[in-house]
């Protein structure tokens, strides 16, 4: 059991239903011929071709034993793999042997810091992903997807570096269209998408990579201008750990950080987007733990550093995964395609790939997702708008920190203007709201307010403003005043200094002040807030019914 709770994996695997299988087997195919070009492609960006295949075996392993998620798929990204082409390649000296060491040193460096970070319980940093954010965040997605593809379907490169200037790039060479690429792209497009809508137990992506190679081969497509993955390298990596120098080590600190913060913000928006679509929750310790092991393992093995693969999650639940055994399986296919069948892959066009990935990003959108946030609350919307705005026109990480900042103000401005209530008593001789029962009467001379939200620095003046307007609106001259603490979930110091100097206020007034129904925790507080009290003074009761005798008494 205490395995267990580290390696949620093994967990998952004795308990594991064997009907699961014919749906991750097919999805683990599925995904592991996606992954042996698409490593190649991101391993190419960052400068070693292999390193991003090496990147895409035992990290899935890895993630698959101590992840939380049931669906994620790790491996390289743009992210990942600009960072070593951005920051790490410069080290190097166009040494590529040296590239090599300080990329899988990278990879170690992340890992280890993240394995820390999941031991030490940071995963909580993942609670700021709001709903909004996510289903932002995976629309967005979505289209940083299809504008990274399309050039591959289109037969032609685009330029920019947001999606908005990919789109933009797209939208001027239109006339540059290749119709054989365009063919290929949609017709793979087409089969992914028949295939889920009537027969889903078929691999719509293996079809449609095994039928575009078969039409490059027999129809000489190739030969055409039609672009293909080429040549891949036979073999499998070595184990060993990189051996770094002090110094490379202090060159390589500040990096590691950067790309640990970006592995597990991706990781755990991708994760998150993911489980809420199907309906469970994802641990952001354990998530943390697994993305860690997985680039520890990456770097071990002379892999690029890791983070999670949205596109390749996309590809998985598309083709019907329901496990980790899909990551397991795909590591599987990725090792025998590179010891024995590198050769077939010579022939993949690169438009095929470009239409089963266009096809993932769109299983990730769900428009119905936007209408419940308008129909639940329109700022709900307006964040999730945000945030898609912010990764198509920013960029993935970008656009997710504008989602956050966007809900966060909205949390603050919840926090600084919260609801509040003038209470009244009822018959049975209970407070309520006066406002939603209509037998709640308010007494003459005594106004119980409640205040719903902690009192602090951001809203203890909007707190005393309100209380003094209420006072001077009353219909009676107030001879008391009553807060109900209920709702007062914490205090500083702020806060209770603005109850103090109420309270001297009032009762320079004659009128009586007294706080009911606290916490014991936020009584304390207030308390010792309220020290210069005399001792025979007693500010706090137990209950509002309690505060409001007290108050009546004068």
């Amino acid at each position: 059991m205490k395995i267990s709770r580290w390696a949620p994996g093994i967990a998952m695997l004795r308990s594991y239903r064997p009907a699961f299988l014919r749906h991750d087997l097919a999805a683990g195919l599925t995904l592991g011929a996606v992954m042996v070009p698409v490593g190649l492609a991101y391993g190419e960006l960052a400068g070693l071709p292999l390193a991003g295949l090496y990147g895409s075996m035992l990290p899935l392993l890895a993630y698959a034993l101590f992840g939380s998620s049931r669906q994620l798929v790790v491996g390289p990204d743009t992210a990942m793999a600009a960072i070593v082409a951005v920051a790490v390649a410069p080290l190097a000296l166009g040494d590529p042997g040296r590239l090599a060491l300080l990329a899988a040193g990278l990879g170690v460096m992340v890992g280890v810091m993240c394995v820390l970070a999941g031991v030490l319980r940071l995963g909580f940093v993942a609670d700021f992903l709001s709903k909004p954010v996510i289903v932002g965040f995976m629309h967005g997605l979505a289209l940083v997807i299809i504008g990274a593809q399309l050039p591959k379907v289109l037969g032609f490169r685009s330029e920019g570096d947001t999606t908005i200037e990919q789109f933009a790039s797209m939208a001027r060479r239109l006339g540059d269209t290749d119709l054989i690429a365009l063919a290929i792209g949609v017709s793979s497009f087409a089969v992914i998408l028949l295939c889920r809508r009537f027969v889903p137990r078929l691999p719509g992506a293996v079809l449609a990579l095994v039928g575009s190679i078969l039409a490059v081969v027999w129809l000489g497509l190739d030969k055409q201008g039609i672009a293909v993955v080429g040549r891949i390298p036979p073999g499998l990596p070595g184990f060993s750990p990189p051996a770094l120098t002090l110094d490379d080590f202090e060159a390589l600190l500040p990096v590691a950080l950067v790309a640990a913060l970006l592995s597990f913000s991706d990781t755990m928006i991708t994760a998150r987007g993911f489980a809420a679509r199907n309906r469970y929750r994802i641990d952001g310790n354990q998530e943390l733990l697994g993305i860690g092991m997985a680039n520890l393992v990456s770097g071990l093995s002379q892999g690029l550093p890791i983070s999670a693969s949205d596109t390749r999650t996309a590809v998985a639940e598309a083709a019907g995964g329901r496990t980790q055994v899909t990551c397991l399986i795909a590591a599987a296919v990725v090792a025998g395609v590179s010891l024995w069948l590198t050769g077939l892959l010579f022939w993949l066009p690169q438009a095929a790939l470009g239409g089963i990935l266009i096809a993932s990003a769109w299983g990730l959108c769900d428009f119905s997702e936007f209408r419940r946030l308008w129909r639940f609350r329109g700022i709900s919307l307006a964040g999730a708008l945000v945030t898609l705005v912010g990764v198509v026109a920013l960029g993935v990480m970008e656009g997710i920190l504008v989602g956050v900042v966007f809900a966060l103000v909205l949390l603050l401005r919840a926090l600084a203007f919260p609801v509040d209530a003038v209470l009244g008593r009822t018959p049975d001789g209970g407070w309520h709201d006066t406002a939603h029962r209509s037998d709640a009467a308010p007494v003459p001379g005594l106004l119980v307010y409640r205040f719903a939200a902690p009192l602090f620095f951001a809203n203890c003046n909007q707190f005393r403003d309100r209380l003094d307007a209420l006072v001077a609106a009353a219909p009676v001259p107030v001879a008391g005043v009553v807060l109900d603490g209920a709702a007062i979930q914490d205090v500083d110091l702020m806060g209770c200094e603005v109850l103090s100097d109420l309270h001297q206020e009032l009762e320079a007034r004659g009128v009586r002040f007294t706080i009911g129904n606290l916490r014991d925790r936020v009584k304390r507080d207030i308390e010792r807030g309220l020290e210069l009290l005399p001792d025979d003074d007693n500010v706090t009761y137990p209950s509002v019914a309690e505060a409001a005798a007290a108050a009546q008494k004068r």
